[in-house]
């Protein structure tokens, strides 16, 4: 490598020149000396760049000097590579794809903190302020904020002024002399942790005579306890042993007794966890197919991809515990996603109690500290599976022989916000193509798209139709624990002796208009009352579930029909009764619950819709004896919360959990015989194409919630549309049938998997601006389309977006379906401000 003289590097930083979808500018720089030999391809790097000093990943060497002059690297920022040549690859795949900057897709595979940030520093030219310095009222803020507070760079400013324009006042100020602005380049923030550690050293010394004319009792206590340790130890650990202090060991130290010294630690996430060992039962018959097929490619050694469409309660996990055990003989490493991190401590101790401490856990909800330790972890081998949600895909693993995308048709696998707006399914297939891995896809409501690219043998299918539940063993322990005479397992027929399986729960539809001709004015239908009534009398526990939180979904006032709605947003104010305030789910504004109409003044105010809130409260007045919950964004917003409720449930503390779309995934709860859908039509009349799919997939994951312990179970839908064939087919566990009604509606109007989509954003303050920007753009796509002699009828708009005004800014949007998006956007040149979504998971 030392012959190598030139890298080729992308800045960490937005370049003028970058255009979405079109070949990244890389810039060549020159090595000195004390560099040559030490850069490979994905090294960062800091460069010289214009005026700025910048961070750069090395995505190519060469002997071969440029035809024109170079700058030379300035330093090295990790004698390590931070990225992996597969890494690299695949931001380049990622960026094509998504028509995204390629520099952001390399920032997405860095741990936070390794890379500093650039900035600007501002500061006066001369000492004070003279009379005609300002020429705008911008530029006098900005000059009294600098007179007041000294240098300052652009994230001060921006906290210290906001909305003010003052990049273009200190430009201003700067041409004419006024400032003087200069580059700044902070350092990583993320760096290992050292902890201060003391040893004894004094091995050959009597203790009562080393300790003499030291009165405290502390200092035996301290002799015992380094001794016993044998080697350093952190202070507080001392500290917390013996009750000393600092001064104590100050004065060992003095009689060199006792040395200091520094350590590092690592901060790790799993650290304090207590992994139960467990050993692999026997498969079932479906289990041992399934894992035959899977097992015989992967000793091939080549890029395998597998659908495993499986029931719910069907033993997939036990299928990827198999296959991560197999990649681990090969001496290779495992990836596993979850589609959400509150799934993440339930899947880790599944496979921390397989694999123990080679197992770790990466997501945006751990510290910086912790996730750059993670992340140093998996880059020194010292883990070999990585457990995590999307983000977890980016992991620096050097020998990735199995991706596992668990409930692989969730939509939170695709990243909105912010850029790039990769989905975590397609890049793990392709980074399973770039590493030679086998990926094994598990859902038992498979996507829609995955579905047809196995169907037509792109992929391998996969099917376990039948719900195991336990084994002989485990069965009779918890029977044992929950004092039951019997069960409603039964043997499976084939295979495994000692195997028990269940039917999968009756699902009843309800009909809530025959409800209100009967009278019944409740949100809980006669049966789901009865239902519930019938397990908490067992002692058993329900789940009610409603994809809406909060109290009311708007106010109104009965005298002028007026609905109260955010001021920023065209949509109405939720009622949160807990708060006594209205919010707006978009932008999070408040206000205070009204006393009077704002329009009118009238006091005839009511409240109309439902959500989570009200549920909850609802079933506080059926049953107050029974002890609820509540899982949804307002009662969860961080990952402690999430282990919390789930804990407090999952113990029986409670009776009856009430949540959103989170309890639908992926959890097991052996109490639960009762699984109440309170409305099924929350997105069934959504102007969207997966507005069916979506529907169909929650409803069977939230049915697959009961029946999955000793006791049985059963789920009720209430719907206003019993007819409507998602719901049918949710209710009979008929995958095929949805799907054969799903894609011939989707082939006949050509929506995904049969065509492409991209959708493209636009949002300004000035609706007409919105309009005008959306109408050009338009314009030039059917142009693009005509030359390629397809049809105008391919773009749907432009018009305004479903929530046509967020945050203060209005919104236009226009849908293209496109075979190759990224063919059609590198012959055009997109306007700054728009916001580009290839296969988007929604529309609206």
């Amino acid at each position: 490598m030392g012959d190598k003289a030139f890298a080729e590097i992308i800045v960490l930083s937005p370049v003028k020149t970058t255009v979405p979808g079109a070949e990244a500018q890389t810039f060549t720089y020159h090595l000195p000396d004390e560099l040559k030999g030490r850069l490979s391809v994905g090294s960062l790097v800091i460069v010289p760049f214009s005026s700025r000093r910048l961070y750069g990943v090395v995505v190519g060497l060469s002997g071969e000097p440029p035809a024109f002059e170079t700058r030379p690297v300035e330093s090295l920022a990790d004698d390590e590579p931070m990225l992996t040549p597969p890494q690299v690859a695949l931001a380049r795949w990622i960026s094509r794809e998504y028509l995204a900057p390629l520099w952001q897709c390399l920032a997405l595979m860095l741990p936070p903190g390794a890379a500093g940030r650039s900035d600007v520093q501002v500061e006066l030219a001369k000492e004070g302020i003279e009379d005609g310095d300002a020429k705008t009222e911008a530029q006098e803020q900005l000059l009294t904020v600098l007179d007041a507070k000294g240098p300052l760079r652009g994230a001060q400013l921006n906290r210290l002024l906001p909305r003010r324009q003052w990049q273009r006042a200190a430009d201003q100020l700067a041409r004419r002399g006024v400032v003087d602005k200069s580059s700044f380049l902070a350092p990583p923030r993320a760096r290992p942790q050292q902890v201060r550690t003391v040893e004894w050293i004094a091995r050959d010394i009597d203790a009562d005579e080393a300790l003499a004319g030291l009165r405290s009792a502390c200092y035996p206590a301290i002799v015992q306890f380094l001794r016993a340790e044998g080697g350093p130890v952190d202070v507080s650990w001392v500290y917390a042993e013996t009750g000393c202090q600092h001064h104590h060991l100050t004065k060992l130290a003095e009689r060199n007794l006792v040395a200091f010294d520094t350590e590092e630690m690592w901060r790790d996430p799993l650290a304090d966890e207590t992994f139960v060992p467990d050993t692999p039962p026997q498969l079932t018959s479906d289990q041992q197919a399934v894992w035959d097929k899977i097992k015989s490619q992967m000793a091939n050694n080549t890029s395998q991809v597998f659908l495993l469409h499986g029931v719910t309660g069907s033993g997939k996990t036990e299928i990827y515990l198999r296959a991560v055990a197999e990649v681990l003989e090969q001496g290779k490493q495992a990836l596993v996603l979850v589609p959400e991190i509150s799934l993440t401590p339930q899947t880790a101790h599944r496979f921390g109690a397989r694999f123990g401490q080679r197992v770790a856990v990466l997501h945006s909800a751990l510290s910086d500290g912790q996730r750059y330790d993670t992340w140093r972890q998996i880059r020194a081998g010292l883990k070999d599976i990585v457990v995590g949600p999307r983000s977890a895909l980016f992991a620096p693993l050097s020998g990735i022989g199995l991706i596992v995308l668990d409930e692989e048709h969730d939509g939170s696998y695709k990243q909105e916000s912010p850029p790039p707006r990769y989905h975590a399914r397609e890049a793990a297939i392709e980074l399973a193509r770039l590493t030679g891995a086998t990926a094994i896809l598990g859902s038992a409501t498979p996507s829609l798209s995955s579905y047809v690219r196995a169907k037509r043998g792109e992929w391998t299918l996969l099917e376990m139709a039948r719900r195991v539940m336990a084994h002989v063993q485990r069965i009779a322990e918890l029977q044992s624990r929950y004092n039951l005479p019997q069960t409603h397992f039964r043997p499976v027929n084939e295979g495994s002796a000692e195997a028990r399986y269940m039917e999968l729960p009756p699902v009843q539809i309800v009909d809530l208009r025959a409800e209100l001709r009967a009278g019944n004015r409740s949100i809980f239908s006669r049966a789901l009352q009865g239902a519930v009534n019938e397990a908490l009398g067992r002692g058993e526990q329900a789940i009610l579930f409603l994809n809406r939180r909060g109290a009311a979904t708007f106010v109104l006032c009965r005298d002028c029909g007026h609905v109260i709605h955010c001021p920023h947003c065209e949509t109405p104010l939720t009622y949160h009764g807990s708060r006594a305030s209205l919010v707006c789910h978009h932008c999070n504004y408040h206000q205070a619950q009204p006393g009077a109409c704002p329009q009118c003044g009238s006091d005839r105010i009511r409240y109309f819709g439902l959500g989570t809130e009200r549920v909850e409260q609802e079933v506080q007045q059926h049953w107050p004896e029974a002890r609820t919950l509540r899982w949804d964004h307002d009662t969860a917003r961080n990952h402690a919360a999430h282990a919390a409720i789930l804990h407090l449930f999952s113990t029986g503390l409670a009776h009856v959990l009430v949540g959103t779309q989170m309890i639908a995934k992926g959890l097991d709860l052996p109490l639960v015989t009762v699984v109440g859908v309170i409305s099924a039509d929350t997105m069934l009349n959504l102007p969207d194409f997966r507005s069916g799919e979506r529907t169909f997939q929650l409803l069977t994951q939230v049915a697959g919630r009961a029946g999955r312990g000793l006791l049985g179970g059963r789920a009720i839908l209430q719907t206003y549309h019993p007819d409507h064939y998602a719901v049918v087919a949710a209710a009979a566990h008929d995958y095929t049938g949805f799907a054969a009604r799903e894609l011939a509606f989707r082939r006949e109007q050509g929506y995904p998997p049969y065509r492409r989509l991209v959708k493209l954003v636009y949002e300004h303050a000035s609706p007409s601006r919105a309009q005008a920007e959306a109408e050009a753009l338009a314009e030039s796509l059917r142009d693009a389309l005509s030359r390629r002699g397809l049809p105008a009828t391919d773009i749907i708009g432009p018009a305004p977006a479903f929530f046509a005004r967020l945050r203060g800014r209005y919104r236009w949007q226009i849908l293209l379906r496109h075979a190759e998006p990224a063919e059609l956007f590198n012959a055009i040149q997109v306007p700054s401000g728009w916001r580009v979504d290839v296969d988007p998971e929604g529309v609206l």
